[in-house]
């Protein structure tokens, strides 16, 4: 996933960084990006949009963010695993099919 991202940084705004940051440790799957203009961190769908700021293909999807149901979607995928939210699901009747969330 990240060659795909490099590919559309034509600028090279974006570096992928894989040391914990300096707020602490990060859950598997989490994004926490640095905003270098002004120092802050941010998590979730407020990092995401930062770097589709960044990507000029990427701002086709920032009008996206203005409706609530893919905000909190954005949100949840980029928040990473927390509270059990990783875990696979309960096996159904058919033991060879696992349940979808």
């Amino acid at each position: 996933m990240a060659r795909l991202h490099h590919g559309f940084d034509w600028f090279n705004r974006v570096a992928d960084v894989t040391a914990a940051p300096p707020t602490g440790p990060v859950q598997m799957g989490e994004i926490i990006v640095e905003d270098l203009a002004t120092g802050r961190f941010l998590a979730g769908v407020e990092g995401v949009k930062l770097i589709c700021r960044q990507i000029p293909l990427y701002w086709l999807a920032l009008p996206l963010f203005w409706i609530p149901a893919v905000r909190a979607l954005a949100d949840r995928e980029a928040r990473g695993c927390f509270n059990g939210s990783c875990q696979i699901g309960n096996v159904d009747r058919n033991r060879n099919l696992a349940t979808r969330f």
